[in-house]
């Protein structure tokens, strides 16, 4: 047995930071780490998602609606729904996308 813990070192820099954590048969486990004011642009996913704050607070907007989500809160969105994100302070995430998604997808969203 593995285990992985997504409140160990994360890091953050000028921009939003994204790794993997894990891969499952049916999922990829990713952490993101946002500092404040940092922003998630809107895009949407090819599958199924759901992002959970583990630590911090960030602001997801998702068609026109907004919503601050703390510590401990966690939001599902189907495949194809628009929807972006902002640091609110320093914070740590973890997105689950589908087996099929690509990790470097939600790379290239914060390059940009």
């Amino acid at each position: 047995m593995k285990t992985y813990t997504f409140l160990e070192a994360p890091r953050f820099g000028e921009r939003v930071v994204v790794e993997k954590m894990l891969e499952t048969p049916f999922s990829k486990e990713i952490r993101i780490c946002m500092t404040k004011g940092s922003i998630m642009r809107e895009h949407t996913a090819p599958g199924p998602i759901t992002i959970m704050v583990l630590e911090g607070c960030v602001t997801l907007t998702s068609n026109g609606d907004a919503a601050d989500l703390e510590c401990g809160e966690m939001v599902c969105f189907d495949a194809h729904v628009p929807h972006s994100l902002e640091g609110r302070t320093k914070s740590v995430i973890r997105l689950t996308l589908s087996k099929g998604d690509a990790l470097k997808r939600v790379i290239d969203l914060v390059k940009a």
